[in-house]
């Protein structure tokens, strides 16, 4: 077989590898509260109204987020219909474009082996492979981010050869996407990357002028695409309130997301398994490597520690705002992988004990999951939330034949030790890799969509009866599901987002209102509000229009 021929068929492998593990079941549970239905709104509501150029939360401005990835939304929601599989498909087709990549990066550095390495391990470790499921910002943004610093390395100037202009430019229009996806924190990551390598070089030219120059210029000519048409359109309103919210995000705990300067560690070490946990070693890579290896390594190590150290400071912390060190974690991961391989490393006992340990845990919990929840009885008295302990109360249906995910996970677990202590290391990656994508596969399909009836799916479910209902639907906590699930249309009363006048005010037509059961009381003490009912942890209530001879 030729070697085009071959590695076509390698292509396809990781495309219907990709296809298998991140499309199917994308629409089996709803959106969740708050990123997924908060970006999902977004892109049905320029759908809505076919303004495309301005993204809105409830047809009002949003300023958080420039449009990119809503425009993706917005053309899978219109291929597929809106709902949940189109507001994921986004991710799922970035997440099998992110395997390519990875697989074509590593091939062209080192060798096929390590590409495919580097794809399983993005492919079986836990967050990175769960991310592709999503309908969060965050793939997208991070692949145009890797690929902007990927064409920044093969842009460097070696003793072999002088620094390149065009690669620099591709940067950075990677760049300039990823501006456009998230914000210019893109550009912040890749800048400090650059100067962070340029240290290590004890400041020796790396890069032409021109090239910088021409990165500079491509990232603002794809990033002003948008926001200067924005401004030119709609003034400099949302600019301005943009970089607001994105100061506010680096210097203070926004939405309850302050936490402790080590949260982002133990997010990548338990979050990344197996592999953060085969990626430890690599920290100190081989000095024998060739010179191409080794400048890749220096990149993947500073763009970890950056991001690392950077989203540790910032005061806001969510789990996202460190996942693009999933592409240096799996890339150290493959790269130990390889060296031990073809011999460069040897295999430590103590990682086979840390693997065995945290992974037989996994399996133990995944398999005690279905059954805790068959006797929620046992867990209630232990949860001090009054909230919690009504969301527990629904009759969920599981059974003991649930606990095979986890028992299956365990077999393999041991399988994948037992390969590994034989010295079969290959075989050994191949079963904790695939067995690590097939669990968390199967507890997307079985788990998910009963876990969401605890969470949420109540509220979602009574909004979706209000559909093509003239009426007012309202969340009083904070929400986008009303939004989304009642497919509200632009116009009407532009009260009819205001709680206050909702409870209180004249209003024109029936509102529906849903609850916490802890909030309840101070809205069950208001005449006007009529209790529908109260279930798992929500309480509905009504309140009928006001004749207009009572309106002020």
């Amino acid at each position: 077989m030729g070697n085009s021929k071959k590695e076509y068929l390698f292509h396809l492998l990781i495309i219907m590898t990709g296809i298998f593990f991140f499309i199917p079941f994308l629409g089996n549970a709803y959106l969740f509260d708050w990123d997924e239905l908060n970006f999902a709104e977004a892109a049905r509501e320029m759908l809505v109204t076919g303004n495309f150029l301005q993204v809105q939360i409830d047809f009002r401005p949003f300023f958080e987020k420039p449009p990119l990835f809503f425009w993706l939304q917005a053309l899978s929601m219109s291929l597929f219909g809106v709902g949940e599989f189109a507001a994921r498909f986004v991710n799922a087709l970035a997440g099998i474009l992110t395997l390519l990549a990875v697989y074509r990066i590593g091939k062209k550095i080192f060798d096929r082996t390590f590409g495919l390495l580097w794809a399983g391990a993005f492919l079986g470790s836990f967050l990175p492979h769960l991310f592709f499921k999503s309908g969060i910002i965050d793939p997208v943004f991070n692949l145009f981010i890797f690929l902007g610093i990927y064409f920044i390395f093969t842009s460097e100037k070696t003793e072999k050869s002088k620094s390149l202009v065009g690669p620099l430019a591709l940067a950075g229009a990677f760049l300039g996407l990823a501006t456009l996806t998230k914000g210019p924190v893109a550009i912040l990551v890749a800048s400090l990357c650059m100067v962070v390598y340029w240290i290590m070089l004890r400041f020796r030219p790396y890069l032409s002028w021109k090239g910088v120059i021409a990165c500079a210029a491509a990232c603002a000519a794809v990033s002003l695409a948008w926001y200067g048409a924005e401004t030119l359109t709609h003034g400099p309103g949302f600019v301005t309130e943009f970089v607001k919210y994105q100061m506010r995000l680096l210097t203070t705990g926004d939405a309850g997301h302050g936490r402790p300067f080590w949260f982002h560690f133990v997010v990548l070490l338990f979050g990344c398994f197996p592999a953060s946990f085969l990626a430890v070693r690599a920290f100190r890579p081989s000095r024998a490597d060739p010179d191409a290896q080794k400048r890749f390594t220096r990149w993947m190590l500073v763009l970890f520690w950056v991001v690392l150290i950077l989203f540790s400071i910032v005061k806001t912390k969510t789990v996202l705002y460190s996942s693009l060190c999933y592409f240096p974690v799996t890339f150290l991961a493959a790269y130990h992988l390889h060296a031990v391989l073809t011999g460069k490393f040897t295999w430590n006992r103590w990682l086979t004990v840390s693997l065995a340990v945290f992974g037989l845990t996994v399996a133990v919990v995944i398999a005690a999951f279905p059954v805790v929840m068959m006797h929620t009885k046992w867990l209630i008295p232990h949860v001090t939330d009054r909230f919690a302990q009504e969301c527990l109360t629904y009759p969920g249906h599981w059974s003991y034949g649930e606990t095979a995910v986890g028992l299956g996970y365990a077999a393999a677990v041991v399988a994948a030790v037992i390969l590994v202590t034989r010295k079969k290391f290959g075989a050994g990656f191949a079963v904790l890799i695939l067995a690590s994508a097939l669990c968390l596969q199967a507890a997307m399909i079985l788990f998910v969509p009963k876990v969401e009836n605890y969470a949420g799916a109540g509220p979602v479910r009574f909004y979706k009866s209000l559909q093509g209902k003239d009426v007012y639907a309202k969340s009083l906590f904070k929400s986008y599901a009303d939004l989304f699930y009642t497919k509200k249309l632009a116009g009407g009363n532009p009260n009819g987002s205001d709680v206050e006048w909702l409870l209180n005010g004249a209003i024109d037509k029936p509102a529906y209102l849903v609850c916490r059961i802890d909030k309840a009381p101070q809205y069950r003490k208001m005449p006007q509000l009529k209790e529908i009912k109260a279930e798992y942890g929500f309480v509905y209530f009504m309140r009928e229009k006001v004749p207009a001879m009572f309106a002020p």
